[in-house]
């Protein structure tokens, strides 16, 4: 979980929004510019526990001593308690290209 949390941090993403909180699956969205796409799916599972808000910018992700992840947002820390993490990286259009 460690390398893919680096991953993440590596992005340097301004923005970050829970597209999804239920049933132990949380899914954060990050994007620079949310109005035209988003470029990382960050789907954790197995989630026993999240205090993280619906939106939040400027975040750094680390693993905790307690093998939960912290999240660093504007002053505030944020925790995922989760079994797993699937990073899925690229650019997700809202609209239709051609």
């Amino acid at each position: 979980m460690e390398e893919a949390l680096a991953r993440i941090n590596e992005l340097h993403l301004w923005d970050f929004e829970v597209a999804r909180n239920e049933n132990g699956t949380l899914l954060i969205l990050g994007s620079n510019d949310f109005v035209y796409s988003h470029y990382l799916e960050a789907e954790f599972t197995g989630v026993t526990f999240t205090d993280v808000p619906q939106r939040f910018s400027h975040a750094e992700f680390r693993l905790g001593k307690d093998g939960a992840v912290w999240i660093r947002a504007e002053d505030q820390e944020y925790e995922i308690q989760a079994t797993a993490l699937a990073v899925r990286i690229g650019r997700v259009y809202y609209y239709k290209r051609e």
